[in-house]
């Protein structure tokens, strides 16, 4: 019987690309003023791509974007743009259209936390700037806990404060190294989200949703058991 869900924040219950376009574009255009909304366009959507969906570091992501891009920037694009980065992106967390009518559902029916890896400063605030917070039981970011995942600590972390076995718990989450690999490690029950269904997982033969609100028919399913 399922008593309890684990949710990842970026990407699982926010719009992690719309989040991460709003910081690029509103730091980029002070330097592409003389493209046309296209030409800006295109500029834009290769940061996305090199944005990995935030699975490495900011500085790591910024080196494609500098090698094509670095004739249109200052030196000092990188040292500026990082710091940037992490203090303005929670101005533009917003959450998935189903995500609040999903999370009205199953307040009260279930336990409710999440799980996001980390700094605890831009973290909590995106959470906060999306007002979700009541929605949980518990909001555990990694910073403060010193442990990331897909480390099982974490997970267990969460259970214990959730008071919960592993397996009366889901985790949802959309990075498969992380959110996947550590709940199956912590034998609770993984369902991933991802909207790409081009992406193969031939060892992987788990729960596999697009949308949030598919989540009911795997509680339905699993309460079955």
């Amino acid at each position: 019987m399922i008593k309890a869900i684990i949710f990842d924040f970026d990407g699982t219950i926010s719009n992690r690309k719309e989040n991460a376009y709003g910081v690029f574009n509103e730091y980029l255009r002070q330097f592409f003023k003389d493209f046309n909304e296209i030409e800006y366009e295109a500029v834009l959507q290769d940061l996305i791509t090199y944005d990995c969906n935030g699975t490495i570091s900011v500085k790591l992501r910024l080196i494609p974007f500098i090698n094509k891009y670095g004739k249109y920037l200052p030196e000092d694009f990188e040292e500026k743009f990082i710091p940037f980065y992490y203090d303005h992106m929670y101005r533009f967390s917003v959450l998935k259209d189903e995500t609040r009518s999903v999370l009205e559902k199953l307040k009260g029916e279930y336990k409710l936390a999440i799980l996001s890896n980390g700094d605890s400063t831009s973290q909590h605030s995106k959470i906060t700037q999306v007002n979700i917070e009541d929605f949980f039981d518990e909001v555990v970011v990694t910073g403060d806990i010193g442990v990331h995942k897909p480390n099982k600590e974490a997970f267990e972390y969460v259970l214990n404060k959730l008071n919960v076995k592993n397996d009366e718990c889901l985790m949802i989450g959309d990075v498969f190294s992380s959110d996947i690999l550590g709940a199956i490690n912590t034998n609770i029950t993984p369902v991933w989200i991802t909207l790409d269904d081009e992406i193969p997982a031939y060892h992987y033969d788990g729960y596999r949703i697009r949308h949030l609100d598919e989540i009911f028919e795997i509680l339905e399913k699993e309460n079955k058991k």
